[in-house]
């Protein structure tokens, strides 16, 4: 592993994109100013922090054009000698790339490259960064026992506690006043820099990790009743648990990868019971969580191209985010619908006479949100990645449950074109990149409610996707985000959680809003202000909140950059609990002094009265994440 200092490494990429590091700390919003604060100080990384090496093409990244053009260019590009073109390399997987470059005929070269730039050169020919080979063994905290599933135990399963996705557990199995007593029970080590938000099935743990680990854990006590290894299989969708009668238990566990893979395996003993690759696109991704309704796992795929789009030789863009409906039985594919009803096709050549494509883009980063009432899903999509208008980015969309066919479509922001290089016509990347909430008002009628990386939150009608109400910004947003992963509501309060990094002169304000659920009105907001000691191991030491909020009666539970997670009231935005999951503990997996980091994407899930949630994301604790479950008095 490569071990490097890590200075002023304050930004946060957005779904969209993992973007470069900002050099300073960057959240509809109400009518007040945002206050000016002093300037922040500068970041210090633990002693003895290790840049995991996948993320020189993530929080921290190593730009491989250099490095191949040093090494490798005067071979590749053009090709001699029977060389492969620097084109040609883009159809191996990375994982592929890395073993050519490292052990293979490249070997010679690659001693001239550290880790993180034989990463930056395999994510520059191929648009992904390999998995690292970890050695295998048996976790020393094997289950004594095998228990039976419990399928009508406590439930957290899927990106949500039900397809609504609002995030809402009416039963978390504490009260609201027993908050000041939460303790952490148990914390497990798991390699990788992104980890799945934790499913809650019973009294089972499933989670999974970039590094291709999936888990199932026992709920209390964290022991591994089983691990699965998946070599070039990273996972960070969250997982589903469903009937599935060619599992020997009767459940199966369902994942989607950073491969476009979708897999089960036997949610009992762990056996893999089938895969789907639902897209061949090099750069495809399954970064949503895959939603399982009714024997159906409806797959969000999105798309890195983002990053390729300056690469000279490369042919940008084909990727358009897309739904594919896949049989939970057996993994066939029932529909493949992409968001709009055009594919990429030929347009103009690039400077080196490479041939472009559009339109492109609008990623589906978000987990489908099902109206059975209605008969379709909704999503909320990115932005397009090339000029050619494409009226599907930026959106909120709903498909029909049986065909994938659109029946409506809401762009929200027009032009919104966000690639990596140089472009006069960039928009602001404000990417719908959340899950649409279906909500039904007291009054028994029902909205959708979507945030977005501009830092609004809109209702709109299901029936038509026209919008009922829409607020002012709340901030800044962009590329890093205003509202992130996930806002949540209890059917009165929508909360916001702003990421919304940068500059306060900028109009940058991190930080929480709520908002009346039936007009849109501001409620309450909570300005997000760097509190010291930060013990953030990279040193990523921002106060934004990035991660998918949750709520229970009366309470919201938000995690944020700086790795704190705090309990807030509902009512008046007050703290009631704060824990800082970044400082070091001993983990029940045999990790002594594991750090934390910050808290993104997946966000806290609670159910049979304990929570659980991910602390370390893209690196930000080192090599390894915690996952942390927290009880009333640790018991």
């Amino acid at each position: 592993m490569l071990t490097r200092s890590i200075a002023l490494i304050l930004g946060l990429a957005g779904p969209a994109l993992l973007a470069a590091p900002s050099l300073a700390q960057d959240a509809p919003a109400d009518s007040a100013a945002a206050p000016a604060r002093s300037a922040r100080a500068a970041v210090r990384v633990r002693p003895g922090y290790q840049l995991p090496p996948e993320n020189s093409a993530g929080l921290y990244p190593v730009g491989g054009e250099p490095f191949f053009r040093a090494n490798c260019g005067s071979c590749h590009e053009p090709a001699i000698n029977g060389a492969e073109s620097r084109t040609g390399m883009a159809k191996y997987s990375p994982e592929e790339m890395y073993d050519k470059i490292k052990h293979g005929s490249m070997w010679q070269y690659a001693v001239n490259m550290n880790e993180a730039q034989i990463f930056g050169v395999v994510r520059y020919l191929t648009g992904k960064s390999p998995v690292p080979n970890f050695a295998l063994g048996p976790d020393p905290n094997m289950c004594a026992a095998d228990t039976a599933l419990q399928p009508g135990g406590p439930m957290w399963n899927g990106w949500s506690v039900d397809v609504s996705n609002n995030r809402y557990q009416a039963n978390p199995g504490f009260a609201a006043t027993d908050i000041p007593r939460l303790k952490l029970k148990w914390a497990f080590s798991i390699p990788g820099t992104k980890t799945t938000q934790p499913t809650i099935f019973g009294d089972r743990i499933y989670t999974g990790s970039m590094d291709g680990f999936v888990y199932s854990l026992d709920a209390k006590t964290g022991c591994v009743h089983w691990r699965q290894f998946l070599r070039s299989a990273p996972v960070r969708a969250a997982m589903s648990v469903g009937k599935n009668d060619a599992a020997a238990s009767g459940y199966a566990l369902y994942s989607g990868d950073d491969r476009s893979n979708m897999r089960a395996f036997d949610a009992q003993s762990g056996k893999l019971l089938w895969t789907t690759r639902v897209s061949k696109n090099p750069v495809g991704r399954i970064t949503g969580a895959p939603t399982l309704y009714n024997d159906v796992l409806y797959v969000p795929l999105s798309f890195s191209e983002e990053s390729q789009r300056a690469v000279e030789g490369y042919p940008c863009c084909t990727g358009l985010g897309r739904i594919i409906a896949v049989s939970a039985k057996d993994g066939k594919i029932i529909w493949d619908q992409s968001i709009l009803n055009e594919e990429p096709h030929p347009t103009t050549k690039n400077g080196f006479g490479v041939q472009q494509y559009g339109p492109a883009g609008g990623s589906v980063w978000n987990s489908p949100t099902i109206d059975a009432k209605r008969g379709v899903l909704y999503v909320g999509t990115g932005n397009s990645t090339t000029t050619v208008p494409n009226p599907a980015s930026d959106a909120v969309i709903a498909m029909d449950l049986k065909t994938g066919k659109i029946k409506w479509i809401n762009e929200v922001y027009e032009n919104d074109n966000m690639f990596a290089g140089p472009a006069g016509d960039a928009g602001p990347d404000w990417d719908l990149g959340t899950s649409p909430m279906l909500a039904t008002l007291k009054s028994g009628k029902q909205v959708l409610i979507e945030g977005s990386k501009s830092t609004e939150i809109f209702a709109l009608n299901p029936d038509n996707g026209k919008i009922l109400w829409r607020t002012p910004v709340f901030g800044h947003g962009g590329g890093s985000g205003g509202i992130h992963w996930g806002p949540t509501t209890d059917g009165n309060v929508v909360i916001g959680p702003l990421n919304d990094p940068g500059l306060p002169s900028q109009g940058a304000r991190p930080g929480i809003v709520a908002v009346d659920i039936n007009t849109g009105k501001l409620l309450w907001r909570i300005d997000a202000k760097l509190q010291p000691p930060c013990n953030v191991a990279s040193g990523r030491c921002a106060p934004g909140y990035s991660a998918a909020a949750t709520t229970i009666p009366g309470v919201l539970f938000a995690g944020a950059i700086d790795g704190h997670l705090r309990a807030i009231a509902l009512k008046d935005g007050k703290v009631i609990w704060d824990y800082d999951t970044a400082v070091p503990v001993d983990t029940v997996n045999g990790v002594k002094q594991a750090w934390g980091g910050s808290i993104d994407t997946g966000g806290p899930t609670i159910a049979g009265g304990m929570m659980y949630v991910v602390s370390g994301y893209t690196g930000s604790s080192g090599e390894n994440n915690l996952l942390e479950a927290f009880s009333v008095d640790g018991r």
